[in-house]
């Protein structure tokens, strides 16, 4: 087996082992976060906290309707309970009791819009807590996935750099700090193959000279535009 073929065959463990460590990566990111299902428990929150005050401004309301009403009925208590016998003191009474009930009627529409209010509350709320129960469901079965993929990408990658270990015993140490240091500074692909007389990394057109150099088995040959091992 050829120098150069083991060093190819090296960075085709390199490139697999970097595509699955770059979706694993992916896949810890989106089980961190699903923004979908933030968002939707964001939503129903703040629809629920919307709820909640309308429930208790309608409480509210409710509460001064009853005062109210039991202020009228306290004062027409006595209107007709004959103990107020001065004219001019029932004639109080009566414009007292007519001014009630005005601003009770007042208090009952708003008692009305308050009803309303949580109605339209309590709608929102329901369909925002249809969503959220949706994006769960689905949050649940996209988890259940990747954590198959994560465990799958795992595995793979246990395999991979057993491979890689063994690949690495029939490459010298020079060769191997070479390829490390063009993996580096390569964007991570230290070996290329000759495709139609060129680099497959960069295009560049090989000179016939590399190209004869590329095909022998103990020997390192380097294109001339990037510094690539030539394969």
């Amino acid at each position: 087996m050829s120098l150069p073929f083991k060093l190819f065959r090296l960075q085709q463990i390199d490139s697999s082992i970097d595509r699955s460590r770059t979706r694993k990566g992916e896949i810890e990111t989106l089980l961190s976060g699903d923004v979908l299902l933030r968002a939707a428990q964001l939503e129903e929150a703040q629809n629920l906290s919307h709820l909640t005050q309308a429930q208790n401004d309608l409480k509210k309301a409710e509460e001064v309707v009853r005062q109210q009403q039991i202020k009228i009925t306290t004062s027409e208590a006595a209107l007709y309970g004959g103990k107020i016998k001065i004219p001019k003191e029932l004639q109080d009474l009566q414009t007292e009791i007519a001014s009630l009930k005005k601003f009770l009627s007042s208090l009952e529409d708003e008692q009305i819009e308050r009803m309303l209010a949580v109605e339209g509350a309590e709608q929102t709320h329901t369909r925002s807590q249809q969503l959220l129960q949706l994006q769960q469901s689905r949050h649940e079965s996209e988890v259940k996935q990747m954590v198959e993929e994560k465990n799958h990408l795992e595995n793979d990658l246990a395999r991979l750099l057993s491979e890689r270990e063994a690949a690495l015993e029939g490459i010298p140490q020079e060769e191997q700090m070479l390829y490390d240091h063009l993996r580096q500074t390569r964007r991570g692909v230290a070996v290329a193959m000759v495709k139609n007389k060129s680099c497959s990394a960069c295009g560049s057109t090989l000179n016939a000279a590399l190209l004869q150099a590329s095909s022998l088995p103990g020997q390192i040959a380097r294109c001339d535009t990037c510094g690539r091992i030539m394969y």
